[in-house]
């Protein structure tokens, strides 16, 4: 079985075989401002979210409760697709077909393989490209919004040492919560009855209720539909909202009503687990971009390294050619060093490419979302995460989980702000 982002499970390729997609007389269920969507989208994403219930056991929603949840997200992406293409966010068929390339590795295969597995799935490889799209955009207006807008100063780092301890994390965390939302500026009216609703599922918890399937049916959250499942955290990467109650809890506890700027929260600890030694393999590297752009086309980028290379082994400094020619100022300055880095710090495309490669060689140029890329690993080791210091980690993550709440509160607010309206169908 292929494996599939989350995303893409629910956007917009369609099964063949979903009857109820085919059947369906499409008409418009949502206006999302300059967007719509239909109600054959709309049945042929929920049909894709049965099977994916099916598949994994779990228990669906009711019907109305299904069809709200899974409408809500296709709001939220159409509001975000637009917002992307609002800010000229582009994805080139060029850097789609290198993360085409990236996920059919992932599985095991080439590109022609994945394609025809797909296929072989009941799967439209065409709508699948345009879904994959959608999703590389939306995940770059996300990078874009949080780099400009959060930063975590040293004293945020030290603060989190000082109130958790100064030893490293000796657990991970699986964490699931429940979301009732409330829009900016909300009326008491709407405070009182968000908060009577998280009174009653507070109650029905007591009672013995499945936490699951309440968030599936009263969450506004974007994992709703995966019981509210916030997955493994280290300490670090707990929100800050739920860090005091999570760090106390024991699995199978939960806490609430927890206020934020999104409405009212109910956190569970699921499962917790040891950590254990840590030997983290990394890689040191320098590279070359070139990044296409009005006088310089893709292919012309492309042959401006692949000279440079040939230069290069030729005998010429690979660090002075990154000084002169390369866009990436930070790390051309260096001699084009990025540094050590591990598994996930890098975009998907660079990553691969040097895990390829031995220290000394050098990369034929390739694509990411940057621009085109010369790589050449020069170093690598292996450190023992356990006693390493945690200042950087905590750092990344800390500012991971500040970016990842701040989408998110950027999310709500757009919604809020959207104009959005439900035709009622004809009588």
């Amino acid at each position: 079985m292929i494996r599939f982002s989350l995303l893409l499970l629910t956007l917009f390729f369609v099964i063949p075989g979903a009857k109820a997609a085919q059947q369906s007389i499409d008409s418009i269920v949502a206006i999302v401002d300059e967007d719509v969507v239909t109600k054959r989208e709309l049945d042929s994403r929920i049909e894709l979210i049965r099977v994916d219930f099916a598949q994994s056991g779990r228990t669906l929603p009711e019907p109305d409760t299904l069809y709200r949840q899974v409408l809500e997200i296709m709001i939220s992406d159409s509001i975000l697709l637009q917002q992307a293409k609002n800010r000229g966010l582009r994805i080139t068929d060029g850097q789609l077909n290198q993360a085409m390339q990236n996920m059919a590795r992932e599985n095991s295969m080439n590109l022609s393989e994945f394609r025809q597995a797909l296929i072989g799935q009941g799967i439209d490889y065409a709508r699948y490209r345009e879904s994959f799209r959608k999703e590389m955009a939306i995940g770059t207006l996300q990078r874009q919004f949080t780099a400009r807008t959060v930063e975590i100063t040293d004293a945020e780092v030290e603060d989190f040492i000082n109130r958790t301890g100064s030893d490293t994390s000796e657990y991970e965390y699986r964490l699931a919560h429940i979301l009732i939302a409330l829009p900016d500026a909300a009326s008491s009216e709407q405070v009182d009855s968000a908060s009577q609703t998280v009174q009653q599922l507070l109650e029905r918890l007591d009672q013995g209720a499945r936490f699951e399937q309440l968030a599936n049916e009263f969450s506004a959250g974007a994992n709703a539909l995966q019981g509210g499942d916030l997955g493994w955290r280290k300490k670090a990467e707990i929100p800050g909202l739920f860090s005091n109650e999570v760090l106390n809890m024991e699995p199978g506890e939960y806490a609430g009503p927890l206020r934020s700027a999104s409405g009212f929260h109910i956190v569970s600890l699921v499962e917790r687990r040891d950590l254990e030694q840590v030997l983290t393999e990394q890689t040191r590297t320098r590279h070359i971009l070139i990044r296409p752009n009005e006088l310089i086309s893709e292919d012309e980028a492309k042959n401006r390294l692949q000279s440079l290379r040939e230069r290069i082994l030729a005998g010429e400094d690979f660090a002075r050619l990154a000084r002169l020619f390369s866009v990436d100022y930070t790390s051309g300055s260096q001699g084009g060093d990025i540094g050590w880095s591990e598994a996930g710090t890098t975009v998907p495309e660079y990553e691969s490419v040097a895990g390829l490669l031995e220290p000394g060689q050098i990369s034929e140029p390739f694509r990411s979302q940057f621009g085109w890329h010369l790589l050449e690993v020069t170093g690598r080791r292996t450190i023992d995460e356990t006693k390493e210091s945690k200042f950087n980690k905590i750092h990344s993550q800390l500012l991971l989980q500040k970016r990842l709440e701040a989408f998110d509160i950027w999310k709500r607010r757009l919604r809020d702000e959207a104009y959005v309206i439900f035709p009622t169908p004809d009588a």
